[in-house]
């Protein structure tokens, strides 16, 4: 049965510690998936005011990003699937598709957010993932073949344009972590000291909780319960990507929204990857995009991916529920009682 993000917010609450009155808790549902906003030590007209503009910045961004309703994204992929150029007044913007092509790269392209035909075609532009059979291979293989990149997009002087009709924008893996570089600054400007962000389990931990710092459950992708939990440091960020909680069942197999852009394919050999990203300007979006090389990586090279990258702290489960960890997380990881320690292997 599919887990939703509703059980794995309870999860995340309880561990967190909800009770604690002197934390301030507001939620909301935007991206698709639920906002978990906890401000500790602050007065609650205070808190109030900053959990309301950090939503509402939420709000502004699915509105600019969103990849199949209206948006400014969904105006760009129009133009290029027109092989028209389109001006584009909006600075963010630019500098996000601009990061996102130098992600690709660095990820050797396991992070590619122009192959939103790929996510459509499999039925992940919808939020109720209910498409009952999987898409004509030939179809599938012209996607591929016709090799949508970022790198194809041009942007000069505030134009845009490509020269493949077949890219179509799609920052979903990208969207979640940049709110929290978003949601960081707004909490700097308004002087809060402790908070912890969760966006459907991206999350950022942000001073502390009191006198400890956060801590976070990391989600067992075949069981309604927490895996392990661990303790986030304060500018710490935690990403996981998981085929939990958007995908598909066709003839008893279970096709995911991670689809490999070199394959055209649901990556099928992992249940979910995720790292740990220490402070920075983007530890946010570096948390969202990271996990998604990672689990979409051939088995053969998810460590290899990891050096690359440079990612010290990362947990994979594999499909057949055998764990990597980096030994650097298996430090500070809290393993729930019920693990078989036999099925970890550290690297």
């Amino acid at each position: 049965m599919r887990l939703n993000s509703l059980l794995i917010f309870i999860l995340i609450s309880f561990l967190f510690g909800c009770s604690d009155n002197k934390i301030h808790h507001d939620k909301d549902f935007i991206f698709g998936t639920l906002i978990d906003i906890k401000i500790y030590g602050e007065s609650k007209i205070h808190a109030e005011k900053v959990s309301n503009e950090i939503f509402n910045e939420f709000h502004r961004l699915h509105k600019l990003l969103h990849p199949w309703e209206q948006s400014l994204i969904t105006d760009i992929n129009n133009a290029i699937s027109k092989n028209k150029s389109i001006s584009i007044n909006n600075d963010e913007v630019i500098s996000i598709l601009i990061h996102a092509q130098h992600l690709e790269t660095q990820t050797q392209t396991l992070f590619n957010p122009s192959i939103g035909k790929l996510i459509k075609l499999w039925g992940f532009h919808s939020n109720d993932h209910k498409q009952e059979t999987i898409p004509i291979q030939k179809v599938i293989q012209k996607l591929v073949s016709s090799n949508p990149s970022m790198q194809s997009i041009q942007i000069k002087k505030g134009v845009l344009k490509s020269n493949n009709k077949d890219v179509q924008i799609d920052l979903g893996g990208y969207a979640k972590g940049y709110a929290l570089d978003q949601a960081k600054k707004i909490l700097t400007n308004n002087n809060v000291e402790n908070a912890l962000i969760n966006i459907g389990g991206n999350i950022l931990a942000f001073g502390k909780h009191g006198e400890r710092d956060w801590v976070v459950g990391i989600q067992n992708p075949r069981k309604p319960n927490v895996l392990a939990t661990i303790t986030l440091k304060p500018g710490w960020a935690i990403g996981t990507s998981g085929d939990y909680q958007r995908y598909i069942m066709v003839n008893n197999q279970r096709y995911s929204h991670l689809i490999s852009p070199k394959t055209g394919y649901p990556s099928n050999n992992t249940q979910s990857a995720t790292v740990l990203i220490p402070p920075s300007k983007s530890s946010g979006v570096l948390s969202d995009v990271f996990s998604k090389p990672l689990f979409i990586a051939s088995k053969e090279n998810k460590i290899k991916m990891a050096n690359l990258l440079n990612i010290k702290q990362f947990l994979i489960i594999m499909d057949n529920g055998s764990i990597l960890i980096s030994e650097s997380l298996n430090k500070k990881i809290n393993w729930e009682d019920d693990i078989d320690k036999k099925n970890i292997t550290i690297f």
